[in-house]
């Protein structure tokens, strides 16, 4: 409680504001999944998000914020506020291999020993629940047993967002309430009922108690799906293609101040193929399914202005803490070629034209759409370069109605997804386990010192990539074609697209980082794959 009376008492002090500090305020967490850096407009994005960009800029945006390169490790991170390995998603679903098997580091669920941040604030007197994706296993690490009083959940990492498909031959949807199978309603779409969910738990939550609630929206995750009024607001928009947009965003990221102004354009990368080389067909077919994309983030804004709405009419938004952020970079892989969906797909789906985007379609954005949304950064989803781990993140926090910590403001100092739990913990004046290795945020929302010193290493690894950070420099080691096999060194701040490989300027820095590495992997028990990963 200690914690909490000073932190509200800074805040007061910092907003200039005399009134006593309020309740311990509620915590409302969104995890929107595989959204690109830009993809909000207060990110320079021309996707229509007014929801998400008030919030964003009536509160604090965070643009040098990282998470795993893929969910289930970011989800991980999240929920405990460790390392990744150390909470048992060293890597995840079938990339993990044989040997990693065999440590409790990989066992693609989380560690029922580790308390969850829902199963703290629950003990913290919170009413915790959840509408969400959980990816983090089943059983006892099911999320009605690690902590949550309500749940509806998607279990594994996705679905079709109109009906129960899977995302691959074989799997099940497999969506539940309170730990029992839910059947969906003729009416379901992932992110409206998700937000009904939440909604109805929100209104039967007990008035004497604040509240912690994990929205983690299954949206823009492929296959990429929506309402058709939610497409047809995009008609036409994307007919110059994933070059132009590419520029386009660079330059709303540019004037929305969330990158360098300096920041320069990075070469092709892999599997990326300019605008110009597809015939009239194939543009018209990529162009909807960008618009199908828009759609889908189009409707993820509307739906939390829907929980916006109700937090305003019941007279809670004033004092309820907001935190947005991405699971990871935006997704380019062609899931589509992934396992047998090349059979599975055509045998099962119509994506013909017009019903791209429909529930009887199964599209992916790809890699050249997908390196469009990660402008000025390189590379995307699965992968330790920026455009894969820095995803838009922001806090709004009002507290006791006085205005939000941030004013509209950015803040780009380093922080990573790991960093939430003790910060909210803190905030809720709960006192941080010490197997978090993450840090609390808080005192650096409310204008303080930042939570890594430019002196220090900090580290991860997943899928056998692996990267290494001093302050603005970064060390990163990839396989080809993603890397060159060994560790290459970057400048950050003055090369964020990671296009100038300064090893041979700096060799004992570079030696540092690595050792730095090496140090981390003993500390969280890394095993690397026995064979380089295709993911």
């Amino acid at each position: 409680m200690r914690v909490l009376l000073f932190a509200l008492c800074l805040l007061l002090a910092l907003l200039g504001c005399g009134a006593p500090p309020p309740e311990r305020p509620n915590v409302l967490l969104i995890v929107a999944d595989d959204l690109g850096y830009t993809d909000l407009g207060a990110f320079g994005g021309e996707i229509n998000t007014p929801n998400l960009d008030r919030l964003a800029m009536r509160g604090l945006r965070l643009t040098n914020f990282h998470a795993g390169p893929s969910c289930a490790p970011t989800r991980a991170m999240l929920m405990t506020g460790t390392d990744n390995h150390l909470a048992g998603m060293g890597s995840q679903g079938s990339l993990t291999t044989p040997q990693q098997k065999l440590s409790p580091n990989y066992q693609n669920a989380l560690k029922a020993e580790l308390p969850t941040l829902a199963e703290l604030m629950r003990d913290a007197g919170y009413y915790t629940i959840a509408s969400a994706k959980w990816h983090l296993g089943d059983g006892e690490v099911s999320p009605e047993n690690k902590g949550f009083e309500r749940t509806f959940a998607l279990m594994p990492a996705g679905s079709s967002h109109f009906d129960e498909r899977p995302m691959f031959s074989g799997d099940t949807a497999d969506w539940r309430e309170d730990g029992v199978a839910f059947t969906l309603p003729d009416t379901f779409y992932s992110t409206d009922t998700m937000t009904d969910k939440l909604l109805e738990y929100l209104r039967d939550a007990p008035p004497q108690k604040p509240f912690f609630a994990y929205l983690a929206y299954t949206a823009p995750h492929w296959p990429l799906q929506a309402p058709a009024d939610s497409i047809a607001q995009y008609e036409g928009l994307y007919e110059d293609g994933w070059d132009v947009l590419r520029s386009q965003r660079l330059a709303g990221a540019k004037r929305a101040g969330v990158i360098n102004a300096a920041a320069e354009e990075v070469v092709f990368e892999p599997g990326v193929v300019p605008w110009t080389g597809l015939s009239a067909t194939e543009r018209a077919r990529q162009a909807r399914i960008m618009q199908v994309y828009a759609g889908m983030v189009d409707r993820l804004d509307e739906n939390v202005g829907r929980v916006l709405q109700y937090l305003q009419a019941s007279e809670q938004l004033k004092n309820t803490l907001i935190v947005f952020l991405s699971d990871n970079g935006a997704e380019g892989h062609q899931m589509d070629r992934y396992r047998d969906n090349p059979t599975w797909i055509p045998d099962n789906f119509d994506n013909t034209y017009d019903s791209i985007g429909s529930k009887d379609s199964y599209v992916v954005l790809g890699p050249s759409w997908a390196r469009a949304h990660t402008a000025p950064f390189r590379q995307t989803k699965g992968r330790l370069a920026e455009g894969g781990i820095r995803v838009p993140a922001f806090v709004t926090m009002p507290v006791g109605g006085a205005e939000p910590v941030g004013h509209g403001k950015l803040d780009g100092a380093f922080m990573r997804v790991m960093d939430l739990a003790p910060s909210i913990l803190e905030l809720a004046g709960s006192e941080q386990p010490e197997a978090m290795m993450g840090r609390s945020l808080l005192g650096r929302w409310l204008g303080g010192a930042e939570p890594y010193s430019s002196s220090e290493i900090i580290a991860g690894e997943v899928f056998g990539r692996r990267v290494a950070r001093k302050g603005e420099w970064k060390a990163l080691y990839q396989e080809p074609p993603l890397g060159i096999g060994d560790w290459q060194l970057y400048h950050l701040a003055q090369d964020p697209g990671e296009q100038n490989d300064l090893s041979d300027e700096y060799p004992q820095l570079r030696a540092e980082l690595i050792a730095g590495w090496e140090a981390y992997a003993l500390e969280v028990g890394v095993i690397l794959p026995e064979v380089p990963i295709r993911y």
